[in-house]
């Protein structure tokens, strides 16, 4: 989370008052983050975080706070939009949409443990069972088609060494565009900063504004490439093992992996990686202008995916029997 479009303590005011959750007492930035503006608003009926949503067309944004909604009347533990008392939801703010969402209590963790790791990937199977029933449709836009417009647009400003990796890496991944693996609606993003512990040590989900119609495989990749490295190791990158086997042990508890999802994962894995690297090489080459803002670990993610390249039957080791 960041800010790109700075408001006032007024402005938020004036912005909260038709959701009728009291009066403002507090009012911060938020630093973490890369997407979209984000504030934490205290109020004297609870703790609010209001997001302006910089990229995101209006048209999507039906599906990302409808999804959140299912999903936490699901049981599942997410963060809530707020509506005002007729029912809206998304409203303008400095000529932006905005809206205001409860804000969980919890923090996040930066060095999970296996068991937490486990807890993870089980929550992450009952969002994917939860999200079957929501109707509403969305495309992956950081799919294939964003990954091969990145590393045009990248042309002008990365390394000659960055362009012939992302260059191999397209023509691989192209290979397995079409594998038929089990789909459905995906987070997408679910790092740790993303996951809030409760005071029970529940895992609650946050930032959905990613989610997507995907493979399955493709969401719990992107998990692990977050909750299971192996930071003893650092600056060197790579998974740890234990916590790599926990995160998909949690989450075959509710679904197994096919034998097609097994084969795939290797590949998976790098997909996530290239995904998340070219990312953070847009945000290096071509940083947005904001207020407060947190800065990615792009030769991290690089180094990621020349080690997944590199081990790939290390990879299958990852999966439990």
């Amino acid at each position: 989370m960041s800010v790109f479009t700075p408001i006032s303590v007024e402005e938020a005011r004036v912005f909260v008052a038709p959701y009728q959750v009291g009066d403002i007492i507090d009012f911060q930035d938020i630093a973490a983050g890369v997407e979209n503006s984000n504030f934490f608003v205290t109020t004297t009926t609870g703790r609010f975080v209001l997001t302006i949503f910089e990229k995101i067309p209006l048209a999507d944004l039906g599906f990302y706070i409808g999804l959140m909604q299912h999903i936490h009347k699901a049981g599942i533990g997410c963060a809530s939009p707020i509506a005002t008392s007729n029912g809206i939801v998304l409203r303008e703010l400095k000529g932006k949409p905005a809206a205001l969402v409860a804000r969980l209590s919890g923090s996040d963790i930066a060095h999970p443990t296996p068991e937490d790791c486990f807890a993870v990937g089980e929550a992450l199977a009952k969002m994917h069972a939860a999200a079957k029933s929501f109707p509403l449709p969305m495309k992956n836009w950081r799919g294939l088609d964003w990954w091969r417009r990145e590393t045009h647009g990248l042309q002008q400003y990365a390394t000659q060494s960055e362009l012939a990796l992302l260059a191999s890496e397209l023509e691989f991944q192209a290979n397995f565009d079409d594998l038929n693996l089990p789909s459905g609606i995906v987070h997408a993003d679910l790092f740790r900063d993303n996951v809030l512990w409760s005071d029970h040590h529940q895992p609650q989900m946050i930032d959905f504004y990613f989610a997507c119609h995907e493979q399955l495989l493709w969401d719990i990749a992107i998990t692990a490439n977050d909750w299971c490295l192996d930071f003893a190791a650092y600056p060197a990158a790579r998974l740890n093992i234990e916590n790599a086997r926990a995160l998909l042990r949690g989450y075959m508890t509710n679904r197994p992996l096919a034998d097609a999802e097994r084969k795939a994962w290797p590949q998976m894995l790098r997909a996530a990686a290239l995904r998340t690297w070219l990312g953070r090489l847009g945000y290096h080459y071509y940083p947005r202008t904001s207020t407060v803002t947190h800065a990615k670990d792009h030769p991290f993610s690089e180094r990621l995916l020349r080690h997944f390249i590199d081990q790939r039957d290390d990879l299958l080791a990852l999966l439990p029997d």
